[in-house]
Protein backbone atom coordinates (compact mmCIF):
# COMPACT_ATOMS: atom_id res chain seq x y z
CA UNK A 1 0.00 0.00 0.00
CA UNK A 2 1.75 3.33 -1.01
CA UNK A 3 1.17 5.92 2.10
CA UNK A 4 2.42 9.58 1.18
CA UNK A 5 4.77 11.35 3.12
CA UNK A 6 3.60 13.96 5.87
CA UNK A 7 6.01 17.22 4.49
CA UNK A 8 4.41 19.64 6.38
CA UNK A 9 5.85 18.51 9.86
CA UNK A 10 9.90 19.52 8.53
CA UNK A 11 10.42 22.35 6.52
CA UNK A 12 13.75 21.77 5.81
CA UNK A 13 16.72 18.56 7.15
CA UNK A 14 17.87 21.13 9.46
CA UNK A 15 14.81 21.62 11.39
CA UNK A 16 14.29 17.95 11.64
CA UNK A 17 17.44 17.65 12.91
CA UNK A 18 17.40 20.15 15.21
CA UNK A 19 13.82 19.05 16.68
CA UNK A 20 15.59 15.83 17.16
CA UNK A 21 18.44 16.86 19.23
CA UNK A 22 15.76 18.65 21.36
CA UNK A 23 14.36 15.73 21.86
CA UNK A 24 17.54 13.72 22.65
CA UNK A 25 18.47 16.41 25.24
CA UNK A 26 14.61 16.06 26.79
CA UNK A 27 14.92 12.23 26.88
CA UNK A 28 18.09 12.44 28.51
CA UNK A 29 16.68 15.06 31.03
CA UNK A 30 13.75 12.15 32.03
CA UNK A 31 16.11 9.28 32.03
CA UNK A 32 18.94 10.86 34.09
CA UNK A 33 16.20 12.72 36.40
CA UNK A 34 14.50 8.79 36.92
CA UNK A 35 18.21 7.11 37.64
CA UNK A 36 18.45 10.18 40.64
CA UNK A 37 14.55 8.74 41.51
CA UNK A 38 16.28 5.37 42.52
CA UNK A 39 20.13 6.53 44.24
CA UNK A 40 18.53 6.09 47.81
CA UNK A 41 17.31 2.57 46.64
CA UNK A 42 20.12 0.61 44.95
CA UNK A 43 18.92 -2.48 46.28
CA UNK A 44 15.23 -2.12 45.14
CA UNK A 45 16.33 -1.12 41.76
CA UNK A 46 19.12 -4.25 41.35
CA UNK A 47 16.58 -6.77 42.58
CA UNK A 48 14.14 -4.97 39.24
CA UNK A 49 16.85 -5.57 37.22
CA UNK A 50 17.66 -9.10 37.90
CA UNK A 51 14.24 -10.07 37.95
CA UNK A 52 13.67 -8.72 34.68
CA UNK A 53 17.33 -9.87 33.32
CA UNK A 54 15.75 -13.85 34.45
CA UNK A 55 12.35 -13.33 33.38
CA UNK A 56 14.17 -12.72 29.82
CA UNK A 57 16.40 -15.48 30.20
CA UNK A 58 13.35 -17.94 31.48
CA UNK A 59 11.49 -16.95 28.36
CA UNK A 60 14.43 -17.27 26.29
CA UNK A 61 14.83 -20.82 27.39
CA UNK A 62 11.06 -21.93 27.46
CA UNK A 63 11.52 -20.63 23.44
CA UNK A 64 14.30 -22.33 22.43
CA UNK A 65 13.61 -25.53 24.49
CA UNK A 66 10.12 -25.67 22.56
CA UNK A 67 11.65 -24.79 19.12
CA UNK A 68 14.14 -27.51 20.11
CA UNK A 69 11.47 -30.02 20.64
CA UNK A 70 9.64 -29.24 17.45
CA UNK A 71 12.75 -30.24 15.86
CA UNK A 72 14.22 -33.20 17.48
CA UNK A 73 10.27 -34.33 16.22
CA UNK A 74 10.79 -32.64 13.03
CA UNK A 75 13.88 -34.78 12.61
CA UNK A 76 11.81 -37.99 14.20
CA UNK A 77 9.01 -37.99 11.51
CA UNK A 78 11.63 -37.42 8.76
CA UNK A 79 12.90 -41.02 9.29
CA UNK A 80 9.46 -42.80 9.63
CA UNK A 81 8.03 -45.09 6.35
CA UNK A 82 4.44 -42.82 6.08
CA UNK A 83 3.62 -44.87 3.27
CA UNK A 84 0.49 -46.31 3.76
CA UNK A 85 1.03 -50.15 2.88
CA UNK A 86 -2.08 -51.73 4.23
CA UNK A 87 -2.28 -55.26 6.10
CA UNK A 88 -5.64 -56.96 5.05
CA UNK A 89 -7.32 -59.23 7.46
CA UNK A 90 -10.86 -61.05 6.69
CA UNK A 91 -14.20 -59.47 8.07
CA UNK A 92 -16.65 -61.39 8.84
CA UNK A 93 -19.11 -58.42 8.79
CA UNK A 94 -18.32 -57.78 5.02
CA UNK A 95 -17.36 -60.97 3.79
CA UNK A 96 -13.87 -60.46 2.72
CA UNK A 97 -10.62 -59.15 3.56
CA UNK A 98 -10.07 -55.48 4.57
CA UNK A 99 -7.39 -53.31 5.10
CA UNK A 100 -6.73 -53.10 9.00
CA UNK A 101 -6.07 -49.92 10.82
CA UNK A 102 -3.39 -47.65 9.64
CA UNK A 103 -1.19 -46.85 12.48
CA UNK A 104 1.20 -44.23 12.49
CA UNK A 105 4.68 -45.34 13.05
CA UNK A 106 5.20 -43.21 16.17
CA UNK A 107 2.44 -45.53 18.03
CA UNK A 108 2.64 -48.86 15.37
CA UNK A 109 4.17 -50.38 19.26
CA UNK A 110 1.87 -49.62 21.38
CA UNK A 111 -0.42 -52.89 22.71
CA UNK A 112 -3.43 -51.72 22.71
CA UNK A 113 -5.31 -54.96 23.80
CA UNK A 114 -3.54 -54.87 27.01
CA UNK A 115 -4.76 -50.92 27.18
CA UNK A 116 -8.34 -51.65 26.37
CA UNK A 117 -8.34 -54.44 28.73
CA UNK A 118 -7.40 -52.34 31.94
CA UNK A 119 -3.54 -53.88 31.98
CA UNK A 120 -2.93 -51.41 34.98
CA UNK A 121 0.97 -52.02 35.09
CA UNK A 122 1.34 -52.04 31.14
CA UNK A 123 -0.70 -48.40 30.80
CA UNK A 124 1.20 -46.73 34.12
CA UNK A 125 4.20 -47.97 31.94
CA UNK A 126 3.23 -46.42 28.93
CA UNK A 127 1.73 -43.28 30.42
CA UNK A 128 5.17 -41.94 31.42
CA UNK A 129 6.11 -41.11 28.01
CA UNK A 130 3.17 -40.25 26.08
CA UNK A 131 3.32 -41.17 22.18
CA UNK A 132 2.84 -37.29 20.84
CA UNK A 133 1.90 -36.35 17.58
CA UNK A 134 2.05 -32.44 16.78
CA UNK A 135 2.13 -32.19 13.16
CA UNK A 136 2.36 -34.46 10.33
CA UNK A 137 5.33 -34.13 7.22
CA UNK A 138 4.26 -32.09 4.83
CA UNK A 139 4.44 -35.09 2.70
CA UNK A 140 2.22 -37.18 4.50
CA UNK A 141 -0.33 -38.89 1.86
CA UNK A 142 -3.68 -37.73 1.66
CA UNK A 143 -4.89 -39.13 -1.85
CA UNK A 144 -8.46 -40.58 -2.19
CA UNK A 145 -6.43 -44.13 -2.42
CA UNK A 146 -3.92 -43.46 0.22
CA UNK A 147 -7.51 -42.36 2.63
CA UNK A 148 -8.57 -45.74 1.57
CA UNK A 149 -5.31 -47.82 2.10
CA UNK A 150 -5.34 -46.42 5.64
CA UNK A 151 -9.06 -48.21 6.67
CA UNK A 152 -11.91 -49.29 5.22
CA UNK A 153 -14.85 -47.55 3.81
CA UNK A 154 -17.89 -49.79 2.42
CA UNK A 155 -19.65 -48.88 -0.61
CA UNK A 156 -23.05 -50.41 1.00
CA UNK A 157 -24.55 -50.57 4.33
CA UNK A 158 -23.25 -53.38 6.26
CA UNK A 159 -26.45 -54.14 7.47
CA UNK A 160 -30.28 -53.49 6.78
CA UNK A 161 -30.74 -51.97 9.95
CA UNK A 162 -28.05 -49.01 8.61
CA UNK A 163 -29.08 -49.43 5.15
CA UNK A 164 -32.72 -48.62 6.32
CA UNK A 165 -31.67 -45.31 8.89
CA UNK A 166 -29.13 -42.94 6.96
CA UNK A 167 -27.81 -40.34 9.38
CA UNK A 168 -26.18 -37.03 8.56
CA UNK A 169 -23.21 -34.89 10.59
CA UNK A 170 -22.34 -31.65 10.68
CA UNK A 171 -19.03 -30.92 11.75
CA UNK A 172 -16.85 -27.76 12.20
CA UNK A 173 -12.81 -28.16 11.37
CA UNK A 174 -9.66 -26.28 11.98
CA UNK A 175 -6.75 -29.08 13.18
CA UNK A 176 -5.76 -31.84 13.75
CA UNK A 177 -5.89 -33.65 10.13
CA UNK A 178 -5.53 -37.47 11.25
CA UNK A 179 -7.70 -37.04 13.80
CA UNK A 180 -10.46 -35.73 11.80
CA UNK A 181 -9.63 -39.20 9.18
CA UNK A 182 -10.07 -41.12 11.73
CA UNK A 183 -13.62 -39.60 13.26
CA UNK A 184 -14.68 -39.47 9.21
CA UNK A 185 -13.61 -43.15 9.35
CA UNK A 186 -15.40 -44.27 12.77
CA UNK A 187 -18.76 -42.88 11.50
CA UNK A 188 -18.77 -43.41 7.84
CA UNK A 189 -21.39 -45.18 6.00
CA UNK A 190 -21.91 -45.14 2.12
CA UNK A 191 -25.89 -44.36 3.25
CA UNK A 192 -24.85 -41.25 5.71
CA UNK A 193 -24.53 -37.78 4.34
CA UNK A 194 -21.74 -35.24 5.78
CA UNK A 195 -21.10 -31.42 6.18
CA UNK A 196 -18.04 -30.04 6.99
CA UNK A 197 -17.46 -26.37 8.08
CA UNK A 198 -14.32 -25.26 7.26
CA UNK A 199 -13.11 -21.97 8.44
CA UNK A 200 -12.76 -19.02 6.07
CA UNK A 201 -8.96 -18.31 7.14
CA UNK A 202 -8.13 -21.61 5.99
CA UNK A 203 -6.57 -22.85 2.95
CA UNK A 204 -8.40 -21.38 -0.27
CA UNK A 205 -8.28 -24.88 -2.51
CA UNK A 206 -11.06 -25.57 0.79
CA UNK A 207 -13.50 -22.84 0.09
CA UNK A 208 -16.57 -23.38 -1.14
CA UNK A 209 -19.19 -20.44 -1.65
CA UNK A 210 -20.48 -20.26 1.61
CA UNK A 211 -17.58 -18.81 3.77
CA UNK A 212 -17.66 -18.01 7.67
CA UNK A 213 -15.21 -16.72 9.47
CA UNK A 214 -14.87 -18.39 12.56
CA UNK A 215 -13.29 -18.25 15.98
CA UNK A 216 -12.53 -19.76 19.32
CA UNK A 217 -15.73 -17.77 20.81
CA UNK A 218 -18.20 -19.27 18.64
CA UNK A 219 -18.41 -16.28 16.15
CA UNK A 220 -20.37 -17.65 12.72
CA UNK A 221 -20.46 -21.45 14.05
CA UNK A 222 -24.43 -20.85 14.32
CA UNK A 223 -24.97 -19.54 10.94
CA UNK A 224 -22.50 -21.93 9.51
CA UNK A 225 -23.93 -25.05 11.41
CA UNK A 226 -27.37 -23.77 9.88
CA UNK A 227 -26.04 -23.27 6.54
CA UNK A 228 -25.69 -27.19 6.63
CA UNK A 229 -28.58 -28.13 8.11
CA UNK A 230 -30.86 -26.18 5.59
CA UNK A 231 -28.09 -27.99 2.67
CA UNK A 232 -28.73 -31.56 3.92
CA UNK A 233 -32.48 -31.23 4.55
CA UNK A 234 -33.03 -32.66 0.99
CA UNK A 235 -31.15 -35.29 1.86
CA UNK A 236 -32.49 -38.80 3.28
CA UNK A 237 -31.56 -39.10 6.46
CA UNK A 238 -33.28 -40.16 9.90
CA UNK A 239 -31.16 -38.05 12.41
CA UNK A 240 -28.60 -35.46 12.42
CA UNK A 241 -25.82 -35.06 14.46
CA UNK A 242 -24.01 -31.28 14.90
CA UNK A 243 -20.23 -31.67 16.44
CA UNK A 244 -17.14 -30.10 17.06
CA UNK A 245 -13.61 -30.47 15.78
CA UNK A 246 -12.11 -32.52 18.66
CA UNK A 247 -15.62 -34.96 19.14
CA UNK A 248 -14.34 -38.33 18.64
CA UNK A 249 -17.40 -41.30 18.18
CA UNK A 250 -18.39 -43.46 21.11
CA UNK A 251 -20.23 -45.70 19.18
CA UNK A 252 -20.31 -48.18 16.11
CA UNK A 253 -22.30 -46.13 13.38
CA UNK A 254 -24.80 -49.79 13.93
CA UNK A 255 -24.86 -48.84 17.38
CA UNK A 256 -25.89 -45.02 16.21
CA UNK A 257 -28.45 -46.36 14.31
CA UNK A 258 -30.51 -48.75 16.90
CA UNK A 259 -30.07 -45.72 19.75
CA UNK A 260 -31.34 -43.07 17.72
CA UNK A 261 -34.26 -45.92 16.96
CA UNK A 262 -35.06 -45.89 20.50
CA UNK A 263 -34.91 -42.32 20.54
CA UNK A 264 -38.27 -42.11 18.16
CA UNK A 265 -37.99 -38.08 17.40
CA UNK A 266 -36.78 -37.10 20.55
CA UNK A 267 -33.90 -34.33 20.22
CA UNK A 268 -31.00 -35.60 22.11
CA UNK A 269 -30.01 -31.63 23.71
CA UNK A 270 -28.37 -30.60 26.58
CA UNK A 271 -30.49 -28.66 28.83
CA UNK A 272 -28.03 -26.29 31.17
CA UNK A 273 -28.73 -23.92 33.69
CA UNK A 274 -28.19 -20.13 31.54
CA UNK A 275 -28.21 -17.81 35.10
CA UNK A 276 -24.24 -18.25 35.41
CA UNK A 277 -23.54 -17.62 31.53
CA UNK A 278 -26.63 -15.12 30.62
CA UNK A 279 -25.05 -11.54 31.48
CA UNK A 280 -21.58 -12.52 29.88
CA UNK A 281 -22.88 -14.16 26.51
CA UNK A 282 -26.05 -12.09 25.72
CA UNK A 283 -26.73 -8.22 25.30
CA UNK A 284 -29.62 -8.22 27.17
CA UNK A 285 -30.16 -4.55 25.84
CA UNK A 286 -30.95 -5.53 22.38
CA UNK A 287 -34.62 -6.42 21.40
CA UNK A 288 -35.44 -9.83 21.87
CA UNK A 289 -39.34 -10.18 21.12
CA UNK A 290 -40.16 -12.57 18.49
CA UNK A 291 -42.04 -9.82 16.84
CA UNK A 292 -38.61 -8.38 15.96
CA UNK A 293 -36.84 -11.67 15.71
CA UNK A 294 -38.93 -12.44 13.27
CA UNK A 295 -38.96 -16.03 13.83
CA UNK A 296 -42.52 -16.68 11.79
CA UNK A 297 -42.36 -16.65 8.71
CA UNK A 298 -45.15 -14.21 7.28
CA UNK A 299 -48.02 -16.54 6.56
CA UNK A 300 -47.90 -17.82 9.64
CA UNK A 301 -50.92 -17.40 11.97
CA UNK A 302 -49.10 -16.80 15.23
CA UNK A 303 -48.34 -13.70 13.75
CA UNK A 304 -51.48 -12.52 14.91
CA UNK A 305 -51.02 -13.69 18.18
CA UNK A 306 -49.87 -10.31 19.88
CA UNK A 307 -48.82 -12.33 23.39
CA UNK A 308 -46.58 -14.61 21.11
CA UNK A 309 -45.03 -11.44 19.37
CA UNK A 310 -44.71 -9.72 22.42
CA UNK A 311 -42.99 -12.42 24.44
CA UNK A 312 -39.39 -12.14 24.55
CA UNK A 313 -37.13 -15.32 23.90
CA UNK A 314 -35.95 -16.64 26.98
CA UNK A 315 -32.37 -17.51 26.97
CA UNK A 316 -31.15 -21.26 27.48
CA UNK A 317 -27.68 -22.71 27.68
CA UNK A 318 -26.05 -26.32 26.23
CA UNK A 319 -23.40 -27.41 24.03
CA UNK A 320 -23.49 -27.14 20.76
CA UNK A 321 -23.11 -31.08 19.82
CA UNK A 322 -27.27 -31.62 19.37
CA UNK A 323 -28.84 -35.00 17.56
CA UNK A 324 -32.02 -33.75 15.89
CA UNK A 325 -34.29 -35.70 14.00
CA UNK A 326 -35.35 -35.30 10.44
CA UNK A 327 -38.54 -33.92 11.23
CA UNK A 328 -36.93 -31.38 13.69
CA UNK A 329 -34.36 -29.67 11.25
CA UNK A 330 -37.21 -29.59 8.51
CA UNK A 331 -39.17 -26.92 10.66
CA UNK A 332 -36.11 -25.25 11.31
CA UNK A 333 -35.08 -24.85 8.03
CA UNK A 334 -38.66 -24.57 6.15
CA UNK A 335 -41.55 -23.19 9.29
CA UNK A 336 -39.53 -20.70 11.38
CA UNK A 337 -37.29 -18.21 10.11
CA UNK A 338 -33.92 -17.93 11.90
CA UNK A 339 -32.25 -15.32 10.15
CA UNK A 340 -32.67 -11.98 12.20
CA UNK A 341 -32.21 -14.32 15.52
CA UNK A 342 -28.67 -16.11 14.35
CA UNK A 343 -27.55 -12.35 12.89
CA UNK A 344 -28.19 -10.68 16.10
CA UNK A 345 -26.51 -13.12 18.49
CA UNK A 346 -23.44 -13.19 15.72
CA UNK A 347 -23.32 -10.02 15.46
CA UNK A 348 -22.62 -9.35 19.77
CA UNK A 349 -19.74 -11.08 19.34
CA UNK A 350 -20.07 -11.96 22.24
CA UNK A 351 -17.97 -15.55 23.92
CA UNK A 352 -19.57 -18.77 23.31
CA UNK A 353 -22.93 -17.68 21.51
CA UNK A 354 -23.30 -20.71 19.86
CA UNK A 355 -23.96 -22.72 23.06
CA UNK A 356 -26.91 -20.14 23.45
CA UNK A 357 -28.54 -20.29 20.19
CA UNK A 358 -30.72 -23.01 18.89
CA UNK A 359 -31.08 -24.59 22.73
CA UNK A 360 -33.16 -21.59 23.22
CA UNK A 361 -35.23 -21.69 20.02
CA UNK A 362 -35.34 -25.32 21.03
CA UNK A 363 -36.52 -24.69 24.99
CA UNK A 364 -39.25 -22.00 24.04
CA UNK A 365 -42.90 -23.12 24.45
CA UNK A 366 -44.36 -20.54 21.50
CA UNK A 367 -42.45 -21.55 18.84
CA UNK A 368 -43.42 -25.47 19.14
CA UNK A 369 -40.19 -27.63 17.57
CA UNK A 370 -41.04 -31.14 17.57
CA UNK A 371 -38.91 -33.12 19.98
CA UNK A 372 -38.76 -30.48 22.24
CA UNK A 373 -38.87 -31.05 26.55
CA UNK A 374 -41.35 -28.05 28.06
CA UNK A 375 -39.05 -25.88 29.89
CA UNK A 376 -41.27 -26.01 33.27
CA UNK A 377 -40.06 -29.38 33.44
CA UNK A 378 -36.29 -28.99 32.60
CA UNK A 379 -35.81 -25.97 35.02
CA UNK A 380 -36.70 -27.70 37.95
CA UNK A 381 -33.75 -29.88 38.37
CA UNK A 382 -30.96 -31.22 36.43
CA UNK A 383 -32.11 -34.51 35.41
CA UNK A 384 -32.02 -33.77 31.59
CA UNK A 385 -28.80 -32.07 31.53
CA UNK A 386 -27.76 -34.96 33.33
CA UNK A 387 -29.01 -37.96 31.36
CA UNK A 388 -27.65 -35.62 28.03
CA UNK A 389 -26.12 -38.13 25.41
CA UNK A 390 -24.66 -36.43 22.31
CA UNK A 391 -21.51 -35.35 24.06
CA UNK A 392 -19.83 -36.29 26.83
CA UNK A 393 -17.29 -34.61 28.98
CA UNK A 394 -15.26 -34.76 32.14
CA UNK A 395 -14.55 -31.07 33.26
CA UNK A 396 -11.23 -30.33 35.19
CA UNK A 397 -11.47 -29.90 39.30
CA UNK A 398 -8.18 -29.95 40.26
CA UNK A 399 -7.56 -33.65 41.07
CA UNK A 400 -9.55 -35.22 39.03
CA UNK A 401 -7.15 -35.65 35.99
CA UNK A 402 -3.75 -34.52 35.75
CA UNK A 403 -3.34 -30.86 34.63
CA UNK A 404 -1.06 -31.20 31.87
CA UNK A 405 -3.36 -33.55 30.47
CA UNK A 406 -6.14 -30.46 30.71
CA UNK A 407 -7.36 -28.28 28.00
CA UNK A 408 -9.49 -25.46 28.67
CA UNK A 409 -10.76 -27.01 31.88
CA UNK A 410 -11.28 -30.43 30.32
CA UNK A 411 -9.87 -33.56 31.03
CA UNK A 412 -8.31 -35.29 27.85
CA UNK A 413 -8.95 -38.52 26.94
CA UNK A 414 -5.63 -40.68 26.96
CA UNK A 415 -4.62 -43.85 27.31
CA UNK A 416 -5.29 -43.98 30.99
CA UNK A 417 -9.03 -44.06 30.38
CA UNK A 418 -9.57 -45.72 27.61
CA UNK A 419 -11.19 -48.72 29.88
CA UNK A 420 -13.72 -46.22 31.25
CA UNK A 421 -15.00 -44.67 28.14
CA UNK A 422 -15.81 -48.36 26.65
CA UNK A 423 -18.58 -48.70 29.35
CA UNK A 424 -20.28 -45.00 28.44
CA UNK A 425 -23.36 -44.92 26.97
CA UNK A 426 -22.66 -41.46 25.13
CA UNK A 427 -22.35 -41.00 21.44
CA UNK A 428 -19.26 -39.00 21.11
CA UNK A 429 -16.80 -37.76 23.44
CA UNK A 430 -15.01 -34.53 23.80
CA UNK A 431 -11.88 -35.18 23.89
CA UNK A 432 -8.77 -36.60 22.63
CA UNK A 433 -5.82 -34.62 21.55
CA UNK A 434 -2.91 -35.70 19.40
CA UNK A 435 -0.33 -33.98 21.03
CA UNK A 436 -1.05 -35.27 24.61
CA UNK A 437 -1.23 -38.71 23.86
CA UNK A 438 -1.96 -40.00 20.51
CA UNK A 439 -1.69 -43.34 21.56
CA UNK A 440 -4.39 -43.08 23.25
CA UNK A 441 -6.40 -41.83 20.01
CA UNK A 442 -4.84 -44.05 18.10
CA UNK A 443 -5.59 -47.12 20.57
CA UNK A 444 -9.41 -46.09 20.40
CA UNK A 445 -9.79 -45.85 16.94
CA UNK A 446 -8.94 -48.88 16.46
CA UNK A 447 -10.91 -50.26 18.83
CA UNK A 448 -14.14 -48.95 17.52
CA UNK A 449 -12.57 -49.69 13.86
CA UNK A 450 -12.39 -53.83 15.40
CA UNK A 451 -15.83 -53.81 16.71
CA UNK A 452 -17.50 -52.20 13.38
CA UNK A 453 -15.29 -54.66 11.66
CA UNK A 454 -13.67 -57.87 12.83
CA UNK A 455 -16.94 -58.47 15.71
CA UNK A 456 -20.24 -59.67 15.63
CA UNK A 457 -22.54 -57.10 16.65
CA UNK A 458 -23.49 -57.07 20.32
CA UNK A 459 -27.35 -55.41 20.85
CA UNK A 460 -27.45 -52.19 23.01
CA UNK A 461 -28.87 -52.07 26.13
CA UNK A 462 -32.47 -50.45 24.87
CA UNK A 463 -34.06 -50.15 28.24
CA UNK A 464 -31.19 -47.83 29.28
CA UNK A 465 -32.07 -45.67 26.06
CA UNK A 466 -36.19 -46.22 26.61
CA UNK A 467 -35.85 -44.95 30.06
CA UNK A 468 -33.63 -41.57 29.60
CA UNK A 469 -36.06 -38.71 30.94
CA UNK A 470 -36.43 -37.05 27.44
CA UNK A 471 -37.13 -40.12 25.47
CA UNK A 472 -39.96 -40.51 27.89
CA UNK A 473 -41.45 -37.22 27.61
CA UNK A 474 -41.60 -37.55 23.88
CA UNK A 475 -43.44 -41.20 24.84
CA UNK A 476 -46.07 -39.79 26.83
CA UNK A 477 -46.46 -36.58 25.48
CA UNK A 478 -49.42 -36.79 22.84
CA UNK A 479 -50.85 -39.35 26.09
CA UNK A 480 -50.34 -36.74 28.81
CA UNK A 481 -52.23 -33.42 29.02
CA UNK A 482 -51.71 -32.68 33.11
CA UNK A 483 -47.74 -30.74 32.51
CA UNK A 484 -46.96 -31.91 36.11
CA UNK A 485 -47.85 -35.69 35.78
CA UNK A 486 -46.07 -35.71 32.25
CA UNK A 487 -42.90 -34.23 33.85
CA UNK A 488 -43.12 -37.08 36.58
CA UNK A 489 -43.79 -39.85 34.29
CA UNK A 490 -40.57 -38.82 32.48
CA UNK A 491 -38.07 -38.84 35.30
CA UNK A 492 -39.41 -41.67 37.01
CA UNK A 493 -36.82 -44.60 36.07
CA UNK A 494 -33.99 -41.62 36.58
CA UNK A 495 -32.48 -43.08 39.64
CA UNK A 496 -32.07 -46.23 38.13
CA UNK A 497 -29.90 -45.19 35.79
CA UNK A 498 -26.39 -46.28 35.17
CA UNK A 499 -24.36 -43.69 33.87
CA UNK A 500 -20.82 -44.90 34.30
CA UNK A 501 -19.69 -41.60 35.34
Amino acid sequence: MYIKKDTSIYESYSAYKTSINKFNNILKGKIFTNIKRFKFFPIHLSVALNLILLAFVGGQFIYFNYQYQLLHQNDELKNYNISSQSIFLFSPVVGKEIPLLWKHPIVSNINCHSILNGNEAYIRKEAKNFKKLSKLQNTFPMSCDDIRRRGFYPDEAISMEEANFPLAYVRTIYTDYLTLEYQFLLTYAPQNHYCFIIDKKQNGDFHISNQYTMDSNGNDINRANFKCMEYLNSKNYKYLIILNNDDMPLKTNREMVEILKVYNGTIDIDYDNPKPFLHGRIDLKLNWTIEHLKLFKEEDTKNLDKKILGSKVKFQKGFVEIAYPKKTVDYLVNVLNLTTFLNQLNNMKRYASDEMSFQTLISNKFLSIPGSVDEECFEKDRIFHETYMTRYTKWYNGVNCDKKESRHWICLQTIKTLPTIKRLPHFFVNKFKAETDFGGLTCWAEYLYNRTYFQKYIPINKTFYENLPSVRYQKFKSQVEDKKLLCDLSKKYYRNLSLNL
